[in-house]
């Protein structure tokens, strides 16, 4: 791990990703680049060579203070977080908030997007959702969410839950990377639920098989019964009180996305727990 992006929008739960963020940099040797975006005006709109056209004195004018209030917050952000020993970079930019990060995703190699979230629910959650949450759908690498502070960040029991499909095997590597990383147990879990219900005894072969076959170590086997799967690993990370869950996400959007939802993304909503997702 090379390059940790922190998009922040100056909130306390920006400030608990970027606390985090730091304890994996210093970690894995890691550099950080901490991004505001300041949203786009709708009037506002882009030149052949890419800079922000405004259409409206008045309007660029409170761009430009914006713009100046918000690298001055940039820099009380960087004076108030200890991070000596780490390479932390910044970049303020007047854009789409998602779309910012996906470019910077993809410009910079980042291996790595830690991000805070209020989360959301409710109508708010059906209608727009959150940008964590279009985050953890669009983004190319894996998304680190945080809600609470926790500067420490002392990783021991993480949950993997999934159906242990082939195509978990993609986010196999980054997961195990993790368990590595802080030394922690991995707490394999299947839902079984009545709608899709099989024999524990099936899908403990199931998920031992999987074990052997992506080489885990420090793990244990887990069938969990509930009546829906986000219910289930929430319900599981409770009993055994998990520091991180992690899952893969199919990262739908559009009508299959609206039809099916993402099991991943209403748990960045509904946990107060860290949560690590890997878009396949």
């Amino acid at each position: 791990m090379r390059r940790i992006l922190v998009p922040t929008d100056f909130s306390e739960q920006a400030q608990y990703a970027f606390e985090v963020a730091i304890n994996i940099a210093r970690r894995t040797g890691a550099a950080i680049k901490l991004l505001h975006v300041v949203e786009m005006p709708r009037s506002a709109s882009f030149s052949a060579t890419g800079d922000v056209v405004y259409h409206d004195n008045m309007e660029q004018l409170y761009i430009m203070r914006l713009m100046e209030a918000t690298k001055s917050n940039m820099s009380k952000l960087i004076a108030k977080v200890s991070h000596a020993g780490v390479e932390v970079v910044q970049e303020v930019d007047v854009d789409s908030i998602v779309s910012k990060i996906k470019r910077v995703i993809a410009a910079d190699n980042i291996d790595l997007v830690v991000m805070g979230s209020k989360g959301s629910s409710g109508m708010d959650e059906f209608l727009i959702g959150s940008n964590t949450e279009k985050v953890v759908r669009t983004a190319t690498c894996p998304v680190l969410t945080i809600k609470t502070s926790d500067p420490e960040f002392d990783i021991k029991e993480i949950v993997l839950a999934s159906n242990f499909r082939r195509e978990v095997g993609k986010a196999m590597d980054a997961f195990k990377y993790f368990q590595k990383l802080f030394d922690a147990r991995l707490h394999l879990v299947y839902i079984n639920t009545p709608g899709a219900f099989e024999s524990s005894s099936n899908l403990r072969s199931k998920l031992a098989y999987a074990a052997d076959k992506y080489d885990l170590h420090n793990y244990t086997i887990n069938v969990y019964n509930d009546t829906i799967e986000e219910d289930g690993i929430l319900h599981f990370a409770e009993d055994i009180n998990a520091d991180m869950i992690m899952m893969a996400t199919h990262g739908r959007t559009g009508l299959s996305h609206l039809l099916s939802g993402s099991i991943a993304e209403d748990l960045v909503n509904h946990t107060s727990r860290p949560v690590l997702t890997y878009q396949l």
